[in-house]
């Protein structure tokens, strides 16, 4: 019996792609998921000062758990059958290039570590704005499975930005 031919996914731009606002919001969940894990393990790596140990611990904890949710999005957009960010790095990088730059020479040696809590609590915010918009798009198509997963990230998003709050109080 000849094997069934299989059905090759729709890039991000393609008709059936752009026809799924699901997988379109979500495609923006795992930019601004990804754009926070970069920016997380690279202050987990380049953190100093008095609270060294505990934001180098912290921002760890919260890299590893980022670089297993941007694996779980990802394979959530190809259960709808379209690509996960397809040559969309770009977008990754100038989510993390408007950031304030916490290892310039003008930021004085005792702010670095505010500027990156800072920095992560404007991408997790961000991270939970996509997730809501996320989560209205599934509520919308009927898709519970993505609103459970979008319910769950910003959960996670929300304690992760109360925690970074509270460490610069």
């Amino acid at each position: 019996m000849p094997a069934k031919p299989t059905k090759k996914p729709e890039p991000l731009f393609s008709p059936k792609a752009a026809a799924n606002p699901v997988a379109q919001a979500l495609q923006g969940v795992l930019k601004d998921t990804y754009a926070l894990y970069l920016a997380t393990h690279n202050y987990h790596w380049n953190v100093e000062g008095h609270n060294f140990v505990g934001l180098h611990t912290l921002f760890e904890t919260q890299y590893n758990e980022l670089f297993a949710a941007v694996d779980v999005i990802a394979e959530r957009i190809r259960a709808l059958d379209v690509y996960a960010l397809p040559n969309h790095y770009e977008e990754v990088l100038k989510a993390l290039q408007n950031l304030s730059n916490p290892l310039n020479k003008e930021t004085a040696k005792g702010d670095v570590a505010d500027r990156m809590i800072r920095n992560l609590l404007d991408l997790n915010g961000k991270v939970v704005d996509a997730a809501q918009a996320a989560k209205k798009a599934a509520d919308k198509a009927g898709d519970d499975e993505t609103q459970d997963l979008m319910v769950e990230r910003i959960q996670i998003h929300q304690k992760a930005s109360w925690m970074l709050r509270s460490i610069i109080k």
